[in-house]
């Protein structure tokens, strides 16, 4: 019995250990580095800009940078992915700032140039989102907005757009469906385990710590609150992070104007990579129909075998 005991203990303590693993990987932010300070930023692009200081409904202060265009009401807000920063964000930034639409680029809690606090994979950063929004609407006249998220930051634009019917139009790069269906997907794939019971502890972590529930991160569920605005879904069809199931299942479920683009043999949000000059075209594209700026001058004509 004393055997028994032991054993049992010891999976005890090595099954507490893996969920907080889980939860430190996924909830946890990464550690302050000294080359934080060390970054790219607008200047490099030689782009017409400002460096904002914004502060949630929660009381967290986060950094944004606005791309200006005196004159156009069209703007693109930008959110990037987990414990990405966001400098990781700066090409398509300008390129899009070049085609004539104002964008703003903003880090999430946690991240450098924002108060240190737990990540929750678009929980509480909806209200970062809700603080440039609401920014955009104050600085720019007549704004008309559209939001471009890359991962958790394409989960960021579904939960902040779905309360905000002002939102006009999402381009929506490698988004899950559902937190817990992901996290159990990639414990498994990582471990060979099964992921249900470290994914259930870690949630318990997170829900200990911010009053957070996994199940509250659940994209597919808000999908009839954002219509019938356009999303376009673009997704690596390489993709080992967030397999591309996870878009089919929102382009499937969404009832509204809806596109799809699977980028084939790029990995999760490489179909910027893959084709650079492409990729700009389809999304300055699909913002300018909808947000009303004529970009006619600016886009190259996109060969539908280029698409497939």
């Amino acid at each position: 019995m004393t055997y028994v005991a032991l054993i049992g203990a010891g999976l005890l303590v090595l099954y507490v250990a893996l969920s907080y693993q889980l939860y430190r990987r996924a909830f946890v932010p990464d550690r302050p580095s000294f080359l934080d300070d060390f970054t790219f930023t607008p200047f490099e692009f030689q782009a017409d800009y400002e460096e904002v200081e914004l502060v949630t409904a929660d009381g967290v202060s986060f950094g944004a940078w606005h791309f200006r265009q005196p004159g156009s009401p069209q703007t693109v807000i930008v959110s990037g992915g987990h414990k990405g920063q966001r400098q990781n964000s700066l090409g398509i930034a300008a390129a899009l700032w070049r085609k004539g639409f104002n964008v703003v680029l903003y880090s999430y809690r946690g991240m450098p140039g924002s108060d240190r606090a737990p990540i929750t994979f678009g929980i509480k950063e909806v209200l970062e989102l809700q603080a440039v929004i609401a920014f955009a609407r104050k600085r720019i006249a007549n704004a008309r907005i559209g939001l471009l998220g890359y991962s958790m930051g394409a989960v960021v634009s579904l939960l902040g757009a779905a309360g905000e019917p002002g939102v006009q139009a999402l381009v929506l790069d490698s988004p899950f469906s559902d937190l817990r269906t992901l996290l159990i997907e990639n414990v498994r794939k990582e471990s060979k385990l099964p992921g249900s019971p470290f994914v259930w502890l870690a949630g318990i972590m997170l829900r200990l710590r911010t009053r957070s529930r996994i199940s509250d991160c659940s994209p597919k569920d808000v999908l009839t609150s954002l219509e019938p605005r356009p999303l376009f879904f673009i997704h690596g069809g390489a993709d080992e992070v967030t397999p591309v199931i996870h878009s089919r299942r929102l382009y499937d479920a969404y009832r509204g104007p809806r596109e799809i683009w699977i980028v084939q043999g790029a990995p999760h949000t490489g179909a910027y990579f893959a084709d650079r000059p492409l990729y700009v075209e389809r999304v300055a594209g699909f913002f300018a129909r909808h947000l009303g700026l004529d970009v006619s001058g600016h886009l190259r004509l996109v060969e539908e075998e280029e698409v497939s």
